[in-house]
């Protein structure tokens, strides 16, 4: 599906997270984007981010908001794949074949008790870092323990834009953009509820828990809701 000029990825769940497995495994490198609401409407209005996320290998549709244009394309056989799920699914598969990862963002509270609850579960974590640095971060410590999946939980558009302007200095690797998929996973901030999650009303909880940081962000998903719709109207 075509949205704002870049091709989000129409692929099952299952074929999707195969795909990237028999990528990991042949040691392939990959850039994906897990794209919501607020990173296509970030797509739509800014054209330096816009170019980031166009060198993205996979654009899968994590939001409700992306989900909700295809059905307005009148288009079949579209399934979400939120990025936590994805992720939660990728530790999974990475246990069972010991693949080694590295987690960058968050606080470093929040990143450091993640790596030792991961690592209690036997899952190989090469190493990790806070996404409060300067510059390139810890790029060269990457490179040098050459994991086999990073993931980067540094909130758009800072997480998109660090993968693309860093990925062609390594030679391997899965790449991911996470948003505050951290918080969730070590605990320091809980997911909605089942049922919110499948009426697509995880933003409107994850906006109660963080009311002050995220005041406008129903503003900025009717907006993307608006630029879509008419995005869907004048293509041809």
């Amino acid at each position: 599906m075509k949205l704002f000029g870049v091709t989000i990825t129409e692929m099952p769940r299952n074929e999707l997270k195969e795909t990237l497995v028999h990528r990991i495994d042949q040691g392939k490198k990959t850039f994906v984007v897990t794209a919501n609401a607020l990173i296509m409407l970030k797509v739509a209005e800014d054209p330096t981010y816009k170019e980031a996320v166009l060198k993205a290998d996979y654009i899968i549709p994590d939001g409700f908001g992306v989900q909700l244009v295809h059905k307005l394309k009148k288009r079949n056989g579209f399934q979400r794949y939120p990025g936590i799920e994805l992720a939660t699914d990728l530790l999974k598969e990475g246990k069972k074949r010991n693949w080694s990862f590295y987690l960058l963002g968050a606080r470093p509270e929040v990143v450091e008790k993640l790596a030792e609850m991961l690592k209690e579960k036997g899952i190989n974590i090469a190493g990790y870092h806070h996404g409060y640095f300067k510059g390139d971060g810890p790029v060269n410590e990457i490179l040098k323990l050459s994991p086999d999946v990073v993931f980067v939980a540094m909130g758009a558009p800072k997480q998109e834009l660090w993968i693309a302007k860093n990925i062609d200095r390594f030679e391997r690797g899965l790449f991911i953009g996470l948003g505050g998929t951290f918080d969730v996973l070590s605990g320091f901030k809980k997911r909605a509820p089942k049922w919110m999650i499948k009426m697509g009303l995880e933003w409107l909880y994850r906006f109660f828990q963080s009311p002050s940081e995220r005041w406008n962000v129903p503003f900025r998903i009717a907006r993307f809701l608006l630029k879509a719709l008419i995005y869907t109207r004048r293509e041809v």
